[in-house]
C-alpha cells in the first residue's frame, strides 16, 4: 500500500476529548451510531490535509470545542489534531516533499499537526496558562497553526498541495456537480486531453453551420424575434441584449465545455436519466479517473479520498460490488457508513468503530487484530455471509449455532430485555472455534463488550473426550499459564453424575464466567429442560405427530429433571429433536419461551422473591440452564454501560471488557 494515514490523535474537537487511533487502516471503514462523530473525524482530517479549506474555516468557534471541556473557548481550550503518514519508504518524491515533517525512518513516518490555541500575547511566557484578560476569550484571541514534524515553523501548505484530501459528502448533488463545469471532474479529464487544434477549428465551423441551419427554421427565427422585442422593452434601448438561439458555442476553445457524458451508444441517455445512486457512482468513478491521470502526470504524490455514507440511493448488490472493489484497489480510501452490506465486503482489518462515552467519543480499530491471515480470511467470509451487524453492535453474545440464535433473543424477550434497543447482537460462530471472533471483538480489535455461550458437552463424545465445553472455555482464557492450569483441573473432574462432581465443576465454570465465557452442562436442549420442559414438549408436539416420538421427548424432559440422568433417555430425546432439525425445533421453541413470564416462573420455581435483572444465586438453584440467564444478565449490563462482570477477578469499567480471551 502506498502513502496513507497511519495514526490520528485528536484533543478537544467536537465529539472528541481525546481520541487516539494508533493503527489507522490504509483503507478505512468508519462505523458507529448516529451523532457519534464519524463526519467530525473526517472534518478533523480535513483541517490538516484538505487544500480546499480556507484559513478562515480553520478558525474554530465555540461549538467546535468538546462540550465537556471545563472552560471551553472562553477559558483557553486548546484543540490539537495530529495526523501521521506512512507507506512512502520507497517513494523518493514523497520523501522529499515530506522531509520537514518526517519524525521517524524505520519505517518512514511523517507527522502533520493542527493546533488551535490562544495567541501568545494572552499566554504566560512559558505558554503554560492563559494570562488574565478581564474578559472571556473569543475566537479572535486564538491562532491557528498547521505544521510538519516537531517545529511549528515547518509550513505544510506545500505538503497539502502534494498530499491532498478529497471528501465527498453524504447525499451530494452528483448530477448538479457533473453539469457544473467548475465542479465536475470531467473538466480535469477533458482539459488535459491533447486535442488537435485543426480538428477543433473544423468542429467549430461545422457547429456554426449546423446552428445557422437550425435558425433558418421560421419558428426558431420567430421565437428569436419575440425574445428580442421582449427583452428590449425590459432593458431599454441602451442595455438591450441580442438573444440568439443555438446549441453550442462556435469558439474552438470553448467547445470542450459542451461535451457531455452519455450512457448509450446512441447518445440518448444522459446523467439526468440515471438514478441518484448511479449518478453518485458515476461521479466517484470520474473523480478516481481524474486523480489517476493527475498521479500519472506527477501533479501530486498521493491523494486520499474520503466518502461519507456512500450507500445512499445504492442497491444492496451494487454496494457490495462497488465497495468490495474500491476497498481492495486504488488510492487510500476512507468511508463512513451505516451499511452492513458495505461492511460485509470490507477487509476485516479495515474497520474503525467509534463509540460515545461520558468522556467523549472513543475509537477502536481492527488493523492489528491478533489473528493469522487464514483466520482473517475466515472472518471476512463470516462477515460477508453472516453477521456484519456485529461491527455496529454495542454488545455481542457469541453462540455456537442456529438453535442459539433463536433461543437467546427469546430468553431476552421473556426477561424483558430488548436486545435491539440496546444494540445487542446474538451472533453464531457456526461451530466451537470462538478464538478469532473473540480476537475481532477484543481490546486489540473492535473492543466490543461480549460474552461466549457454549455447550458443556460434559458426557464423553465418540472419541471419549468429556467436558469439551469447559476445555474450550479454558483455552479462551487470556493468561496462558492459567489456561494450562484450568485444563489440568478439568482432567481431574470425576465423571458426570458422581456424588462429588457438581461442586468442583461449578467452581471452574464460575471462574470462566468471570471472563465472559458461559459453559452449559451438556447441550442447549437438555440444559433448558429444567425451566422450560413444558415448552419443549409443546413445541415438539406441534412439529411431530408421532406418538412414540412425543413420548421419547416427554420422558427425556422428565429425565433431565431427575436427580440421576439416564444417558439412553437423553440420547433418544436428542435423536428425536435432531430428526426435526435443531434449528427448526429451536425456531418453534423460541416462540413459546418468548411468551413466558420469566420473573414469575423463577419465583414459582425457587419460592424466593426475585426482581429482574436476574440474581446469580437464585439462578444456580434452577439447575443447568442458569448459565444462559447469567450470560443474558451480563450482556444486558454491558449494553446499559454497567460493569460487564462482577467479582474481584474481573476489573471492568464503563461496560468495557477485559483482555480475557483476546
Amino acid at each position: 500500500m502506498g502513502l496513507h494515514i497511519s495514526r490520528i490523535e485528536i484533543r478537544n474537537f467536537r465529539n472528541f476529548r481525546h481520541l487516539v487511533i494508533d493503527d489507522f487502516p490504509a483503507h478505512a471503514v468508519i462505523v458507529g451510531e448516529n451523532g457519534v462523530g464519524k463526519s467530525n473525524l473526517l472534518e478533523a482530517i480535513r483541517l490538516v490535509l484538505d487544500p480546499s479549506i480556507s484559513d478562515a474555516r480553520r478558525m474554530l468557534r465555540e461549538e467546535d470545542i468538546w462540550e465537556g471541556h471545563p472552560t471551553g473557548l472562553a477559558g483557553g481550550a486548546e484543540v490539537s489534531i495530529v495526523v501521521e503518514l506512512r507507506g512512502f519508504d520507497d517513494d523518493a518524491d514523497a520523501k522529499s516533499i515530506l522531509s520537514s515533517a518526517t519524525v521517524d525512518f524505520a519505517p518512514y513516518v511523517a507527522r502533520l499537526t493542527y493546533r488551535f490555541a490562544p495567541r501568545t500575547e494572552v499566554m504566560t511566557a512559558d505558554g503554560s496558562q492563559v494570562q488574565p484578560t478581564g474578559r472571556p476569550l473569543i475566537a479572535k484571541d486564538y491562532d491557528v497553526v498547521v505544521f510538519g514534524g516537531d517545529r511549528e515553523t515547518n509550513d505544510v501548505r506545500a505538503i497539502r498541495r502534494e498530499v491532498a484530501l478529497r471528501v465527498l459528502p453524504a447525499l451530494r448533488d452528483a448530477e448538479g456537480d457533473l453539469h457544473n463545469w467548475r465542479r465536475s471532474p470531467m473538466r480535469d479529464l477533458l482539459e488535459r486531453l491533447p486535442l488537435d487544434p485543426a480538428n477543433l477549428e473544423a468542429t467549430a465551423s461545422a457547429i456554426a453551420a449546423a446552428v445557422d441551419q437550425l435558425t433558418k427554421d421560421a419558428n426558431v427565427a420567430k421565437l428569436e424575434g419575440h425574445l428580442t422585442d421582449r427583452l428590449g422593452d425590459m432593458f431599454g434601448p441602451r442595455l438591450a441584449p441580442q438573444p440568439t438561439l443555438g446549441f453550442a458555442s462556435s469558439k474552438p476553445d470553448e467547445l470542450i465545455r459542451a461535451i457531455r457524458l452519455f450512457f448509450d451508444t446512441a447518445r440518448r441517455r444522459s446523467i439526468s436519466d440515471t438514478s441518484l445512486g448511479s449518478a453518485n457512482v458515476i461521479y466517484l468513478g470520474l473523480l478516481l479517473e481524474a486523480l489517476s491521470q493527475q498521479r500519472l502526470d506527477e501533479e501530486f504524490i498521493a491523494t486520499l479520498v474520503a466518502v461519507e455514507e456512500p450507500e445512499a440511493h445504492l442497491h444492496v448488490s451494487l454496494q457490495r460490488h462497488l465497495f468490495g472493489y474500491l476497498l481492495r484497489t486504488g488510492p487510500s480510501l476512507i468511508l463512513t457508513t451505516h451499511s452492513p452490506h458495505i461492511a460485509a465486503v470490507a477487509p476485516v482489518r479495515s474497520f474503525i468503530v467509534l463509540r460515545a462515552t461520558e468522556t467523549g467519543t472513543t475509537g477502536a480499530t481492527t488493523a492489528a487484530i491478533p489473528v493469522s491471515d487464514a483466520e482473517a480470511a475466515d472472518l471476512e467470509r463470516y462477515l460477508d455471509v453472516s453477521r456484519a451487524e456485529v461491527l455496529f453492535a454495542s454488545a455481542v453474545v457469541l453462540v455456537e449455532g442456529l438453535a442459539e440464535l433463536y433461543i437467546l433473543p427469546a430468553l431476552a424477550e421473556a426477561a424483558g430485555f430488548d436486545l435491539d434497543a440496546y444494540g445487542t447482537v446474538v451472533a453464531s460462530a457456526h461451530g466451537t472455534d470462538f478464538k478469532p471472533y473473540r480476537a475481532l471483538l477484543g481490546r486489540n480489535g473492535l473492543d466490543t463488550p461480549h460474552v461466549v455461550v457454549t455447550d458443556g458437552d460434559a458426557a464423553p463424545d465418540k472419541r471419549g473426550v468429556r467436558e469439551a465445553g469447559l476445555k474450550r472455555g479454558a483455552k479462551l482464557h487470556a493468561e496462558a499459564s492459567r489456561s494450562t492450569a484450568l485444563l489440568e483441573q478439568i482432567d481431574l473432574l470425576p465423571e458426570a453424575g458422581a456424588a462429588d462432581y457438581r461442586a468442583p465443576r461449578d467452581h471452574l465454570a464460575s471462574e470462566l464466567q468471570g471472563h465472559g465465557i458461559y459453559v452449559g452442562a451438556q447441550t442447549l436442549e437438555t440444559d433448558l429442560c429444567s425451566l422450560f420442559g413444558e415448552e419443549i414438549i409443546k413445541a415438539f408436539e406441534e412439529l411431530n405427530t408421532n406418538t412414540t416420538a412425543r413420548d421419547d421427548v416427554s420422558r427425556g424432559v422428565a429425565n433431565e429433571r431427575s436427580t440421576t440422568v439416564d444417558p439412553e433417555l437423553r440420547k433418544e430425546m436428542l435423536k428425536r429433536i435432531g430428526a426435526l432439525g435443531k434449528g427448526r425445533f429451536a425456531q418453534r421453541l423460541a416462540g413459546h419461551i418468548a411468551r413466558v413470564d420469566l420473573e414469575g416462573r423463577i419465583r414459582d420455581e425457587t419460592e424466593t422473591p426475585c426482581d429482574l435483572p436476574l440474581d446469580q444465586q437464585v439462578l444456580r438453584r434452577l439447575g443447568t440452564a442458569s448459565y444462559l440467564f447469567l450470560a443474558m444478565e451480563c450482556i444486558s449490563r454491558a449494553a446499559r454501560g454497567m460493569a460487564l462482570f462482577s467479582g474481584p477477578t474481573t476489573p471492568h469499567v464503563n461496560g468495557q471488557a477485559s483482555d480475557a480471551g483476546q
